[in-house]
């Protein structure tokens, strides 16, 4: 087995992407790797072992009806592969010219991108009463401060 050092690659599960992918060690600990940078996406953050090598688990038994957690609906993956889905459809091919940057003094309505210092792209999915609008990211919808327009 080929020994691992800083600057080795390695597969790790990206949490930007949320997929195993190839990363590069930045620092060890011992003979694990500690924090690693994404060759895709480019973020560094903890070595997390690839899920596709973690231990598949029994199915668990069903729930029998009236128990805790028996009729929640098993679409919560779904919708947030369908948010993710809809934010790339908006967001994608749009030249860099189409956002404007976010700025609490600056006014903004529904439809239009913008472009956050933290989160990164977005759009605006509605405008809030109390100078707020509802902002909808990669990561999930925010809440931001803006001046009415």
């Amino acid at each position: 087995m080929k020994r691992l050092s800083a600057g080795s690659e390695i597969d790790s599960w990206c949490t930007r992407c949320k997929m195993d992918l190839g990363h590069r060690i930045v620092a060890m600990v011992g003979d694990r790797p500690k924090r690693v940078i994404c060759q895709t996406c480019g973020s560094q953050h903890n070595y997390r072992a690839p899920r596709s090598a973690a231990r598949s688990r029994p199915p668990a038994a069903p729930r029998p009806p009236g128990a805790p957690g028996a009729n929640r609906a098993p679409t919560r993956g779904r919708a947030e592969h369908d948010r993710v889905a809809e934010w790339e459809a908006r967001i994608a091919g749009q030249a860099v010219t189409a956002f404007t940057r976010y700025a609490m003094d600056r006014g903004f309505r529904a439809g239009q991108l913008l472009l956050h210092a933290k989160f990164g792209e977005g759009y605006v999915v509605d405008v809030l009463e109390n100078g707020k609008v509802s902002v909808m990211f990669r990561d999930g919808p925010r809440t931001l401060a803006h001046r009415p327009v």
